[in-house]
Order: structure tokens, then C-alpha cells, then sequence
């Protein structure tokens, strides 16, 4: 294997742990913030000062107090069943492990093919604790890294963009970006 070939190899791996740092650290701070969501839903609507003010206040809207604890409710459910506390986690974890696999190529950036090849296992034992990707989610954080690595002459040649409801609802829909491809890219998107 030449000197350029290691080098390639080198940069791949670079590339894809940049993006995996990336990406679980996005799925941890939006796990993160839905967690805190539900846990203020269910301390604020559930508290009994709370209900006793909205019913008040409500004077024309005796429902109100019902719909709140309907939310409560639908909230906490959401929580327990999702389990979003402990997605946060994992992808914290996830992020932290791939964390460690660049620090190890950030010290020693002359590695020997072997080193790579082992890194490279780290990474597939990592991925056997990964849940499902959000493809439109990873494309996002791909073109992060693009924009953080490369020129901008290459940029352009490698960003592929995506619609702004993908970008809005990538954390909760898998969209099928299969088919996406880089695009003229607007100087706005990849600059």
C-alpha cells in the first residue's frame, strides 16, 4: 500500500468519525431538550397550584384543567415509552466513543496502516450499539463536515442539500435521501 493510499484511508476514517461525533451529538442535545420538555410539562401542568390557577383563570373554559392533565399525561407516556432519557445517553456515550477514536488519530497523525485498520474495528464495534440512523439527519452533519474540511471549490463539488422540511423534521422522520446528490451548491449553502 502506497504512502497516498494510508493517507486516503486516513482521511475516510477522519471524515466518518467527524461525522459520527457529530451526529450523536445532535441526537443527544435534541433527546436532551425533549427530555426536559416532558419533565416541565409534567412538573408545571402537574402541579396542583398550577391546575387551581388555570381554573381560574379558565372561568369560560371549564376544560382546560382536563386538557392539561390530558397532555401531562400524553407526555410522560411519550416518555416512559420512548424512553428519551436513555437516548440521550447513548448517543452521549456513542459520541464520547467516537471522540476517543479521533483523539487517538489527532496524536499520532503519521499511523501505520495497521493502526488504521485498527481504529476502523473500534468503529464497527461502535456500530453494533448504534439504533437506526436518520438518514436526512446524517446527510445534514455530512455536509458539516464538508464545510469544516474542505475548500471552497470542493465543497461545492460534494454538499448535497436538502429540502427545509427534511432539515426541520430529521430527528423524527426517516426520509429516503438515497437518491439525493450533489447539487449546484448556493454559495449561502456551503460557504
Amino acid at each position: 500500500m502506497t504512502e497516498a493510499d494510508k493517507e486516503d484511508e486516513l482521511h475516510r476514517l477522519t471524515f466518518y468519525v467527524q461525522r459520527n461525533i457529530r451526529y450523536h451529538m445532535r441526537r443527544a442535545a435534541f433527546f436532551t431538550r425533549w427530555s426536559r420538555l416532558s419533565s416541565f410539562v409534567g412538573v408545571f401542568f402537574g402541579s396542583a397550584a398550577a391546575i387551581t390557577f388555570l381554573s381560574s383563570v379558565s372561568g369560560s373554559h371549564p376544560l382546560l384543567p382536563v386538557l392539561l392533565a390530558g397532555v401531562v399525561a400524553l407526555a410522560s407516556a411519550v416518555e416512559l415509552v420512548v424512553g428519551v432519557s436513555q437516548r440521550a445517553w447513548l448517543h452521549n456515550d456513542l459520541r464520547r466513543r467516537f471522540l476517543d477514536i479521533d483523539e487517538k488519530m489527532q496524536v499520532n497523525r503519521k499511523m501505520p496502516m495497521k493502526g488504521i485498520n485498527e481504529l476502523w474495528a473500534c468503529v464497527r464495534r461502535i456500530e453494533t450499539d448504534e439504533p437506526p440512523t436518520m438518514e436526512a439527519l446524517e446527510l445534514m452533519v455530512r455536509n458539516e463536515v464538508i464545510i469544516s474540511m474542505y475548500n471552497y471549490e470542493e465543497r461545492s463539488e460534494h454538499y448535497i442539500p436538502l429540502p427545509w422540511w427534511q432539515k426541520l423534521t430529521a430527528h423524527w422522520v426517516h426520509w429516503d435521501v438515497s437518491q439525493a446528490s450533489p447539487a449546484p451548491a448556493q454559495k449561502h449553502q456551503c460557504a
